[in-house]
């Protein structure tokens, strides 16, 4: 597991940017966070070390699944309005979740018995002076990325750990 703390909007991107320098295909992140803890601006952070254009990534709220082109493709879930896993189904979620690219799932904590078996869980906590963001990987693939986050972080970006 890593913790970090990131003071501002700026620093919770970076971090996501940094992520998604290091991401692979077929990488997946469940993302777990109170409405309006940052989900989605650090998928905005991912996808843009991804080459995707940062105002190309917008919250799924209610389209429930967005794809993004970039140097991988980014599908960006909210499992949020969904009641049970034939839900899931309907989307296309089994399909896409863990393919070609990276896999992003906002809600994921709604699902869990329905993920995959190894993926990184990113929960992101509001706090007074910014955000706690702890990463817990799940498999061999996500212990490494950690350890190459850790290595790779530098507090001039906003973020702490």
């Amino acid at each position: 597991m890593a913790v970090f703390f990131c003071r501002d909007a700026g620093a919770t991107e970076a971090l996501g940017r940094l992520v998604g320098t290091l991401s692979e295909s077929g990488d997946i992140f469940c993302l777990v966070g109170d409405l309006g803890a940052g989900k989605t601006l650090l998928t905005k952070g991912l996808a843009s070390a991804l080459g995707v254009a940062e105002g190309d990534v917008v919250s799924p709220s209610f389209s429930l699944m967005n794809i993004y082109e970039g140097k991988l493709e980014v599908r960006h879930f909210d499992l949020y309005r969904l009641d049970s896993p034939d839900d899931l189904a309907d989307i296309g979620f089994y399909e896409y979740a863990g393919g070609e690219g990276v896999t992003v799932i906002e809600w994921a904590d709604l699902f869990m018995s329905e993920l995959p078996p190894d993926y990184l869980q990113v929960s992101i906590t509001i706090e007074k002076d910014g955000r706690r963001v702890e990463l817990f990987p799940t498999g061999p693939r996500y212990k490494e990325l950690i350890k190459e986050v850790l290595r790779s972080a530098d507090s001039r970006t906003g973020y702490s750990h």
